[in-house]
């Protein structure tokens, strides 16, 4: 075993016995975003009180502004201000774009080495959940939106993962100078914890519980349940993967079996996968930025 290989390996056992102590630190969710979320669980909210608090947020202003402007959801007059936003997004999809702004700073790092990764994570969890939200309408899933959700969230736990490893990698590398963990070593150790994480992370920002429950189950089908949530995103992860929207190996043969089993459980068929990824790059690049 390499050097590389033995310090991927404590860096897991790191990572594990922080979550199994409870000792790992989650990220909060950005204060007016959660207030504002908070606001919408009432029965008696007010779009407008709702938009008075995120016009507290500037980055929140620019997010709510640019989806509504989007151009799925662009009227004839573009929206020129929040109040004009949150009227037209109305209060279930605006709960997804305050969900999505908040999960975005997760991906962002002041570290290159981080950041340049979580740039590359971000893009994928885009592209599964555009593909994530087509396949619910497709196969008529109730809450198209959640999927969406769950396709943004099912990998935030990676750079929260990612942020800790670097950490971990620093400590280890003073005590152990022969080797470094290479990015092979990085990818294994992220894949085997985020999910966990992922988990924790939408029960503490009270995202809706059929949300957290997908986050957990879209890493296997549920064949008991054709038309969940969870199906709807392992299905466009897989999908993603092949269009070549995705960071580290692929092994293409189990994604091919994974494809082939999605399309069954959900009734999808081959043309309409070709028609769901037309373009899919071009349109996760649009909004990941």
């Amino acid at each position: 075993m390499s050097v590389s290989d033995k310090l991927g390996e404590q860096l897991e056992q790191i990572v594990l016995g922080r979550i199994a102590s409870d000792k790992l630190v989650l990220p909060a969710m950005p204060t007016i975003a959660m207030k504002a979320l908070k606001l919408l669980r009432d029965p008696d909210f007010n779009l407008r009180d709702v938009g008075s608090l995120i016009e507290k947020d500037p980055l929140l202003v620019a997010q709510v502004l640019r989806t509504c402007n989007s151009a799925g959801l662009a009227a004839r007059e573009p929206c020129k201000n929040i109040g004009q936003a949150v009227t037209r997004l109305g209060a279930q999809k605006l709960r997804v774009v305050l969900a999505e702004a908040s999960a975005r700073r997760l991906f962002d790092s002041r570290d290159p080495k981080i950041s340049a990764a979580a740039r590359r994570v971000w893009e994928h969890s885009r592209a599964v959940a555009i593909l994530a939200l087509d396949v619910a309408v497709l196969a008529a899933i109730p809450d198209p939106d959640a999927a969406y959700l769950t396709g943004l969230l099912h990998d935030i736990g990676k750079p929260v993962i990612a942020t800790m490893l670097l950490e971990a990698e620093n400590q280890l590398a003073q005590r152990n100078a022969r080797g470094w963990v290479d990015s092979e070593a990085w990818i294994a150790v992220i894949q085997k914890t985020h999910r966990t994480i992922g988990i924790s992370i939408a029960k503490k920002w009270q995202l809706p519980e059929e949300v957290a429950v997908a986050v957990e189950q879209c890493g296997d089908y549920d064949v008991a349940h054709r038309q969940s949530t969870g199906n709807a995103v392992r299905f466009a992860n897989a999908i993603v993967k092949q269009q070549g929207i995705t960071v580290g190996p692929v092994d293409s043969q189990e994604n091919d079996a994974l494809i082939m089993l999605g399309r069954s459980l959900l009734d999808v068929d081959e043309q309409a996968i070709e028609r769901l990824t037309t373009n899919l790059k071009a349109r996760t690049l649009e909004l990941a930025a």
